[in-house]
């Protein structure tokens, strides 16, 4: 009996070498955050004030499940990074990009998880008044829709499509979209991003 349960044991180990590590589990309740997230962005006629509540709900909940270390799998930290992916603070989408990177290397085959990574790199970089350099981040305001200033020579369009899906071109030409998307119309002129930086400036002027 001993031998046997030895030789088990030393077929087991050598299976969980030859198959490496286990692949983790999926955590259903961030699947479930992250549904809700996509599914308030998802209507019509949008009520921006409730889901921004939500969404800061969202965010404390995944904050709660990074500690206690219950972000494991690919998709776990692909959904916990949308959910910093809509956040309002620099370390929101500092933690996106990170919770997004971890995501593509472990399935670095996901196109998805390749596209969080880009886009919550340019959200980063606009939330910094710097130039994005994908082209993902696209803003409003009572003039209209534009696409946010890019970096035209930061990557290449190869690299932009290998990581967002989409050239510089493609994501001008999908300004309209986005505009009906939002209700609102396409800027004539899209803002420089000196111009918005001087908004942003005299906005904070008391």
């Amino acid at each position: 009996m001993k031998s046997l349960l030895c030789a088990l044991l030393l077929a087991a180990s050598s299976a969980a070498v030859a198959t490496g590590p286990a692949k983790p589990t999926d955590n259903p309740e961030l699947a479930q955050l992250f549904q809700q997230d996509q599914a308030d962005r998802s209507t019509t006629d949008i009520d921006w004030n409730a889901v921004t509540q939500r969404d800061q709900a969202r965010r404390e909940r995944v904050k709660a499940l990074l500690d206690a270390g219950a972000v494991r799998s690919a998709a776990d930290h692909y959904h916990a990074a949308m959910v910093f992916q809509h956040g309002d603070s620099l370390a929101d989408f500092r933690l996106a990009n990170a919770l997004a990177t971890l995501a593509m290397a472990q399935a670095p085959d996901d196109a998805h998880y390749r596209w969080l990574v880009g886009a919550s790199w340019d959200r980063l970089l606009m939330r910094q008044l710097q130039p994005q350099w994908y082209g993902t981040q696209f803003k409003g305001d009572s003039k209209g829709m534009y696409l946010y200033p890019v970096a035209a020579d930061a990557v290449s369009d190869d690299e932009r499509k290998a990581m967002v899906g989409h050239t510089l071109a493609e994501e001008i030409a999908h300004v309209p979209e986005a505009a009906k998307q939002m209700g609102l119309p396409v800027r004539a002129k899209a803002p420089t991003l000196d111009e918005l930086r001087r908004e942003s400036a005299s906005s904070e002027v008391p």
